[in-house]
């Protein structure tokens, strides 16, 4: 049974670890999630046009470098999109 104490404590160490994190002094959080599921719940909450969505547009988001080339090479057949090479 986990005690009100130590529930509290458990909370106050994630609030000193998210703190760190913003004042870039801890590491930042990341998770792996299956593209087919970031998408899926992307495209609804772009459909629904869902302001958290907004607050996340200049994020920084890390792809495997085949699927860039290929997010690029669809981007030229189309003529869609803003996706630009980064920096080297």
């Amino acid at each position: 049974m986990t005690t009100h104490s130590a529930r509290n404590q458990r909370h106050r160490f994630a609030c000193d670890r998210e703190i760190d994190r913003m004042a870039g002094l801890g590491n930042p959080k990341t998770v792996n999630v299956s593209l087919a599921q970031m998408t899926r719940l992307l495209i609804h909450a772009s459909e629904s046009n869902r302001t958290w969505l907004r607050d996340f547009k200049d994020d920084v988001v890390r792809i495997d470098s085949d699927l860039y080339e290929v997010l690029l090479a669809y981007q030229s057949i189309t003529g869609s999109g803003e996706l630009t090479r980064p920096a080297a």
